[in-house]
């Protein structure tokens, strides 16, 4: 189920590799070091995640431009699109990383997993002329993101959260909760059902 493994692992490529090796590594479990270095080097969501690591020191060191470059190269090699201005705590994973986008004021988690085409970003809502504040999401510990979802603006999501594929989410969610575009739609239609009963009902008393 989302949001079982509540394991908080070390920050960085530490927190990577901890995060392989254990027991849920792998969908067989916990890899030999043989295995685990294959997935390594077969697979773009560990490359892509390493090159983010060194990118992001560089990137904290002042070496902007090598970041820089190092981002550039990751797109290229992995398709995964992740600033080096990002915060990313340790144990992320990336399922696949065609069309992964995180930008560069994302702050992320620890024991976090995406999957292809999530977009973590800022929502453009500072195209209306500092009416709206824009700014970049937060994603919690243990959270889960599936396929082509995307997560926009200054919002926070919590611990363990899970987010349904090709959602587009604008608000905070809560530890624990799950999002769906299904779920939040059918919930949408049965408030509507609910106001237009009681709209009914005061026009009868009214009669």
């Amino acid at each position: 189920m989302p949001g079982d493994d509540q394991t908080h692992y070390p920050d960085g490529l530490k927190g990577d590799l901890a995060r392989l090796f254990s027991a849920r590594g792998l969908l067989e479990g916990k890899p030999t070091p043989a295995r685990a270095l294959e997935r390594v080097l077969t697979r773009p969501g560990p490359l892509a995640v390493a090159i983010y690591r060194v990118g992001h020191s560089l990137w904290l060191k002042g070496h902007e431009t090598s970041a820089e470059l190092l981002w550039r190269l990751g797109l290229f090699l992995t398709g995964a699109d992740i600033h080096p201005g990002a915060e990313i705590g340790g144990g992320l994973r990336l399922t696949h990383t065609s069309g992964v986008v995180i930008g560069r004021g994302v702050k992320v988690g620890s024991n976090v997993t995406l999957l292809h085409g999530v977009t973590l970003g800022g929502s453009a809502k500072g195209w209306f002329d500092g009416v709206f504040a824009d700014g970049y999401p937060e994603i919690g510990d243990g959270t889960e993101i599936m396929a082509g979802a995307c997560v926009l603006g200054p919002i926070k999501i919590g611990k363990a959260c899970f987010i349904g594929a090709n959602a587009v989410l604008a608000r905070d969610l809560p530890d624990g909760e799950a999002y769906t575009p299904g779920r939040e739609l059918k919930e949408l239609k049965l408030r509507v059902a609910e106001l237009e009963d009681k709209l009914h009902e005061l026009g009868g008393e009214q009669a």
